[in-house]
């Protein structure tokens, strides 16, 4: 026992000297910045001086005038002290500015701890830039965060007190009441008091669907697999194991090569889109219809020879945009071939053999979004609300295709995205976790909570009742033996 507080004291030590390390690292990027920042712009200042110098001397007037010039100095020596008192005053004058400009910066700063209810985005960003450059980051987030948990605490009270006082009132008032503070609660804050029934009757219970919420599912089971637990829909997020499940479905899907390459190694060949092994958001991919017609989809821009297309990978991995140098081909699929244009994205927001939501994403000239219910009706969701345009929709058997797959995997939630091409729907890829799935508009998200937690109670009645999953089970058996 003392010898286990004894290692318990050794890495709390070892902790506590990271967190100082760490801020003093901070600071230290901070001041590092700053000076660089300074002699940028001092260089610059000294480079526009000696040009406007060089520009004056050479000047026809200032080579004349230089007797005059010559003359004029012996009369300067009565100046120089008045000159040099001048100076002093300069410089105390700049003291008590620099002052003054310190404590104004500090001002600015604090304005920034006790934010405004409707901020100025530009005006923050640039308060947040000031406390970063100068290294307080850490200790104004200790401030910011403390205080937000002390209105919390004392908002979550006032709420909470509200509750108890209307817990014995009549049902419509109650409910009326309770209605009204959901609004005001996150669902972790929803005080007990208000989800007890008189009864097993529904309606003798405050309904919970304004609590209801797809950002927390999803951050949840994020999680869930922070905690080393397998999620099948995770599994599926590996290319390899998506592109067996989906044969075993045998739903068409393109070729790919078998081993990744370098960015300097990659095949040269038309009619292939060039992917890295691990990357999200169009990051690094690129569309090679033919070898002066190459297609860059993350920037929807056009690449004309092939060393461009390498210089332009090797600035994706140079960014960080690719983290390893390590892509694969695949075929490349159109929505016109004669045209070059490239195949539409749709991608199916799946709720366990039901599909809620689905977007459609045109690549070229610029990206462009539309939102889609399964009945066909285009929506805002308030994602990508300066992008919008007019899909050409989709199928209903494009619907049913996509819900099939679905109930096969043993997960509430996944998105199945695919190509529409001149030859129909082609597989793409899945994803557990959509990218910024935190921009929902709250309609939205409350909608998509609910078909979360229906999904999880339909997966759980179907495991109860001996379904097996016999496809998703094999395509992860046949994985496994394939990483050994």
């Amino acid at each position: 026992m003392q010898k286990n507080d004894s290692v318990q004291r050794q890495l709390q030590a070892e902790y506590e000297k990271e967190e100082e390390l760490l801020q003093e690292m901070l600071q230290r990027v901070a001041e590092l910045e700053k000076v660089t920042n300074e002699k940028k712009s001092n260089e610059k200042k000294r480079n526009r001086y000696k040009h406007r110098y060089v520009s004056v001397s050479n000047h026809f007037f200032w080579r004349v005038t230089k007797p005059v010039r010559a003359l004029l100095s012996l009369f300067r020596s009565s100046e120089r002290q008045q000159t040099k008192q001048l100076q002093e005053d300069n410089a105390r004058l700049r003291e008590q500015l620099e002052s003054a400009h310190k404590q104004l910066r500090m001002a600015q700063k604090h304005a920034t701890t006790d934010p405004d209810p409707d901020p100025d985005p530009d005006k923050l960003r640039n308060r947040l830039k000031m406390i970063k450059e100068d290294g307080e980051m850490l200790d104004y987030l200790d401030d910011l965060i403390k205080k937000r948990q002390m209105y919390d605490q004392n908002y979550r009270t006032a709420l909470k007190q509200t509750a108890i006082l209307f817990s014995d009132d009549k049902l419509a008032a109650r409910h009326k009441v309770y209605q009204k503070l959901l609004t005001g609660l996150k669902i972790e804050e929803v005080p007990e008091i208000m989800l007890r029934s008189r009864s097993d009757r529904s309606e003798d219970t405050v309904s919970l669907q304004q609590i209801a919420s797809f950002r927390a599912c999803l951050t949840m089971q994020s999680r869930i697999r922070q905690l080393e637990t397998f999620r099948p829909a995770w599994a599926l997020d590996h290319k390899a194991n998506a592109y067996t499940f989906i044969d075993a479905l045998g739903i068409r899907r393109p070729w790919v090569t078998a081993e990744p390459f370098s960015h300097t190694a990659v095949p040269q060949k038309e009619g292939i889109v060039i992917k890295p092994v691990h990357g999200a958001g169009s990051r690094g991919v690129y569309i090679i219809p033919a070898f002066n017609h190459i297609q860059d989809v993350k920037r929807s821009s056009m690449l004309d020879h092939w060393d461009e297309l390498e210089a332009s990978m090797q600035e994706d991995l140079a960014t960080e945009r690719v983290e390893d140098d390590q892509w694969v081909a695949e075929e490349v699929f159109y929505e016109n071939k004669e045209q070059l244009k490239p195949a539409r994205d749709l991608k199916f927001y799946c709720f366990y053999g039901k599909v809620a939501l689905i977007l459609e994403i045109q690549r070229f000239p610029e990206v462009k979004y539309c939102w889609w219910t399964v009945d066909g009706e285009r929506i805002h969701t308030g994602k990508y609300e300066g992008k919008l345009f007019e899909g050409d929709g989709f199928s209903n058997d494009d619907v049913t295709l996509a819900a099939t797959i679905s109930s096969e995997i043993p997960a509430p939630f996944i998105r199945i995205d695919f190509l529409k091409t001149d030859k129909g729907l082609v597989f793409g890829e899945f994803a557990a976790k959509p990218g910024n799935y935190d921009e929902f508009d709250q309609p939205t998200d409350r909608q998509l909570g609910d078909d979360f937690l229906e999904a999880q109670g339909r997966l759980i009645t179907d495991l109860l009742n001996g379904k097996t999953f016999r496809n998703f089970k094999a395509s992860m058996e046949r994985g496994d033996r394939d990483e050994v």
